[in-house]
């Protein structure tokens, strides 16, 4: 099973922003991870858009259990369905992710608060990015 930590950022909302994810493996070795510069976006956009570009990037790993992990409440509540979604581009974003589920035996979805070290980790490489494009 691989573990999944991703995390968005911007700076306004909607402002400059950024993505990023850690792959690792069961054993928490480090897989991939990547950051991404978005342009002007919100956080909610920058959040699911770490999820799709881990999904994807996961993909090319396995297409076993993966186990996903988002300090966006928003997000993993409205992909596991606790949550409606009212917003249209969000809910694009979301059937890009679903597209995405299917290429995987099983995903486990949770939240974790942003202090968590692997999110934390996620954080700094968005506001190093962020800082790149000031």
């Amino acid at each position: 099973m691989l573990k999944i930590f991703t995390d968005g950022a911007s700076r306004g909302n909607p402002g400059p922003a950024a993505c990023s994810y850690q792959i690792k493996d069961e054993k928490d070795v480090k897989i991939a991870s990547s950051v991404f510069f978005l342009g002007r976006t919100t956080n909610n956009v920058a959040e699911y858009s770490a999820i799709i570009k881990a999904l994807s990037r996961a993909s090319e790993e396995t297409k076993d259990k993966i186990h996903l992990y988002s300090d966006s409440q928003l997000a993993i509540r409205q992909i596991t369905r606790a949550y409606r979604i009212n917003k249209p581009h969000l809910k694009t974003l979301y059937d890009e992710v679903t597209n995405l589920v299917f290429r995987f035996s099983h995903v486990t979805w949770e939240y974790v608060p942003r202090t968590h070290p692997d999110i934390m980790y996620c954080d700094r490489l968005c506001n190093e990015e962020l800082d790149r494009h000031q």
